[in-house]
């Protein structure tokens, strides 16, 4: 009786908003509340925003960082992936590099035109027509002369909001806004242990869509795909350890984040996320976008904040958040450079590679032992990182676009072993132009087992 008694009155006290799946609207008080008392958490994006931005919004966002410097968290792997992109022209030479590209395809228009309008004139066949043609002419040079002022202002505009001095680390004016801003506020990297526990655990759940970070495994190295969960596992450690509520700062507005962004309702973070860290932590996670953010700090903390600033970080966060350059996929000749510089580094993944293309698209552990000839005490571990080092190598170079599919991705779970490589899989797209590169060849080996189940390439996400 005593049992049913204390049933019943859990019963009474238990409120619709008591269960897993209920998800409260954030209100004003819960913001102030981690304003004062919980733990702000930046995500890679904000701080890399810095270069982005012009140079009223970047001072409105160091502005809210230094209104909410006691509370400011940063994971060690924000800190890792702030460095490893920082260099790239899409950052740090965002401003030039955006003008560089509205240049390039001002020009492409204006060759289309003309070869549009030459096309026009032989069609018609007004080659003889002097009066017509001299009117074409004129009017194609003044449009020329339109572009050429558009690129014009273009750069000099581009000039005007581009950074200055961030060529040497002592003289970059983000560094050295960052540097006292986030003293003793990183925390600690994981183990090696942990890491390679968390990049297993990563890509198992990318191939069950568990958020969050998932996404990222469509188009990244696994070990920077796992990036988000990285951040994700170090988060929730400090968390329980402060035993506070959490604010992430991010402008990763993808959907393994967020739940309803992009919709007429706000948004707020998964679910899943949400009970994780309630789970794991025993507290709340709440989620604002660096515009966000400054409209909360604007509200809250009696921060100035300039009228473009929450437009001009919310643009940012639309386009930073696409998957990098999504759409883009392998050309014959990106892939066929690629491979030839993979070759001349590490022929032994050319060899995997090539023969997961014969195969279907999967080749097994026993396979690439075999044809890169090593020893069976050789460990696999980091197979595919040279391959991530130099898609980033020809990234920087522009022969990559940056939103390439990663060529070699590893699938989890041999017999022997769960933790072990299986084997590797390569996009189902580059097949045929590995096909036409390599058939024939005595790199086009087809001795190796035929996938099945979940080792097929098709396994996963897609």
């Amino acid at each position: 009786m005593a049992e049913a008694s204390t049933a019943s009155g859990n019963a009474m006290d238990r409120g619709i908003f008591d269960c897993d799946e209920a998800h409260r609207s954030p209100i004003r008080s819960d913001y102030e509340r981690i304003f004062q008392q919980g733990t702000v958490v930046l995500d890679t994006n904000v701080l890399l925003n810095l270069y982005r931005s012009n140079e009223s919004t970047r001072r409105d966002t160091l502005a809210a960082l230094a209104k909410l410097r006691k509370r400011l968290w940063i994971p060690h792997q924000v800190l890792e992936e702030f460095w490893r992109n920082r260099e790239l022209p899409s950052v740090r030479n965002h401003h030039a590099t955006k003008a560089s590209e509205a240049s390039d395809a001002l020009d492409k228009a204006v060759h289309t035109a003309k070869t549009a309008v030459n096309g026009w004139v032989a069609a018609v066949q007004l080659k003889d027509n002097d009066q017509v043609t001299r009117r074409i002419d004129e009017d194609v040079t003044r449009l020329a002369t339109v572009v050429d002022n558009l690129k014009t202002f273009i750069r000099n505009q581009a000039e005007c909001d581009a950074l200055k001095e961030t060529a040497t680390t002592y003289t970059d004016p983000v560094l050295n806004a960052l540097e006292p801003l986030l003293r003793g506020r990183i925390g600690e990297p994981l183990s090696s242990e942990e890491y390679d526990l968390a990049l297993k655990e990563a890509q198992e759940r990318a191939d069950e869509e568990i958020p969050p970070g998932h996404e990222d495994f469509r188009t990244k190295p696994p070990e920077l795909a796992a990036g988000d969960y990285l951040l994700w596992v170090q988060l929730m450690a400090e968390a329980r350890r402060r035993a506070c509520d959490v604010l992430l700062v991010t402008g990763d507005v993808k959907k393994d984040w967020w739940t309803n962004r992009g919709y007429d309702i706000p948004p707020r973070p998964r679910g899943e996320l949400v009970l994780e860290l309630r789970q794991k932590a025993g507290v709340e996670l709440y989620m604002l976008t660096p515009g966000e953010l400054l409209t909360r700090a604007k509200e809250l903390l009696d921060l100035e904040v300039a009228e473009g600033s929450v437009r001009d970080l919310e643009q940012l966060d639309e386009t930073a958040s696409e998957a990098p350059m999504e759409g883009v996929g392998w050309t014959a000749e990106a892939l066929t450079t690629f491979m030839a510089e993979l070759m001349a580094r590490y022929p032994s993944r050319v060899k995997a590679i090539v023969a997961a293309a014969a195969n279907g698209g999967f080749v097994d552990r026993e396979t690439v032992y075999e044809r890169a000839g090593y020893s069976p005490t050789r460990m696999l571990r980091g197979f595919t990182q040279p391959i991530g080092t130099l898609a980033r190598d020809l990234q920087l170079a522009g022969v990559l676009q940056g939103g390439e599919p990663f060529l070699l991705t590893t699938v989890y779970g041999h017999s022997t072993d769960p933790s072990w490589a299986k084997g590797f899989r390569i996009p189902p797209e580059v097949i045929p132009l590995l096909r036409e590169q390599y058939e024939g060849t005595e790199l086009w080996w087809t001795g190796g087992r035929k996938a099945s189940g979940n080792e097929h390439l098709g396994a996963g996400p897609d």
